[in-house]
């Protein structure tokens, strides 16, 4: 058990648990208060003799009385005596009980994040829960997406066990922890760990149990994006040199910045840029996009249109839409709701 979770998450729970310990603490420390001030008034004694007396009185230790007592000084100890026995036996019970109470919840806390982990399909899979794995999981919980995070440090882990989101604390370059998080099932791999050659690995590994799956990974150093793509990356992000392309960006042309950011981030204009798959079931397929009426039936733009062929950006009227193209489109979010509905 990881006791310092006792005292380190402030949940509802949590808080009721430390109160009490708390309470029976400081319960301890006002008998023993009463017993050293009662030697020091009753018996004369210094306050050293008096809370030595009072130590191993409540205590119980069977020690010689450390010095000799009047008729009132012993039923005083009688009292005293008795009191601290209870004392002990409060405080005992509250930290046993807090104890277990941590175990059991975070046994109950794991067993869930595992069964809701069996029953996800088509899931991501974040490994790391360092600052970028932070903003992977929050955009992912805004958006109502099936994850599951793969955190090996135990501060972390309690976190994402804080927050009831689904986690397996573990190495995320096992091979039977990619197997829990259920790589097997995953549509996505994020791979947001500390070094290079971690994320190589567990991409590695994820490659082998899924060869389907799609890979996306954080490079740490400047050069690595060429071996994680070897390793199996389908795209491979260098956070610092997006970053500051992106910060010279927006010096440069900061309206474009501050449109791509709202299209892709979400914010308080009500539009998005987002991927439509076009089903084989759906009316779209076989069609123009003028024979479709994209624009007009759903109100987005398609800003590009992608086969396994070539992408094609800007794409005309008479480009035709087959079944496995990909329309990135720009619209309202309930727009491109129904574009999605419609190409099922």
């Amino acid at each position: 058990t990881d006791y310092r979770s006792l005292f380190l998450y402030d949940s509802p729970v949590d808080i009721r648990r430390r109160r009490h310990v708390l309470r029976s603490i400081a319960l301890g420390l006002v008998v023993i208060g009463i017993g050293t001030v009662g030697y020091m008034v009753i018996e004369g004694q210094s306050f050293v003799s008096a809370f030595y007396m009072t130590a191993i009185t409540v205590t119980t230790v069977g020690f010689r009385e450390a010095f000799p007592l009047s008729p009132e000084g012993q039923a005083f100890t009688v009292l005293l005596a008795f009191g601290g026995i209870g004392v002990i036996l409060l405080i005992a019970s509250e930290f046993a009980r807090t104890i277990i109470d941590t175990d059991i919840s975070r046994m109950i806390g794991l067993r869930r994040d595992l069964t809701m982990i069996k029953k996800m399909r088509n899931h991501i899979v974040v490994c790391g829960y360092g600052r970028m794995g932070r903003a992977v999981v929050e955009v992912l919980r805004e958006r109502k997406i099936d994850f599951a995070v793969v955190e090996l440090d135990s501060d972390r882990f309690n976190e994402l066990s804080e927050a009831h989101l689904p986690a397996i604390r573990g190495d995320a370059t096992h091979e039977n922890v990619l197997r829990d998080a259920g790589i097997h099932r995953a549509k996505t791999l994020i791979t947001c760990l500390a070094d290079d050659a971690h994320n190589v690995y567990s991409i590695l590994i994820a490659r082998q149990l899924n060869p389907s799956i799609t890979v996306i990974a954080r490079a740490v150093e400047d050069g690595a994006e060429q071996r994680l793509e070897l390793a199996g990356a389908n795209r491979v992000l260098n956070p610092y040199r997006d970053g500051g392309t992106r910060l010279a960006l927006t010096a440069l042309k900061p309206n474009v910045a501050d449109f791509v950011e709202a299209s892709l981030m979400g914010s308080s204009v009500d539009f998005e840029l987002a991927e439509v798959v076009v089903h084989p079931s759906s009316d779209l397929a076989g069609k123009t996009l003028a024979g479709a009426e994209v624009r007009q039936r759903f109100g987005i733009i398609v800003v590009a249109l992608k086969n396994s062929e070539r992408s094609i950006f800007n794409p005309g009227p008479e480009e035709r839409i087959e079944a496995g193209d990909v329309l990135v489109a720009l619209g309202p979010v309930n727009a491109l709701e129904s574009i999605e509905r419609a190409t099922q």
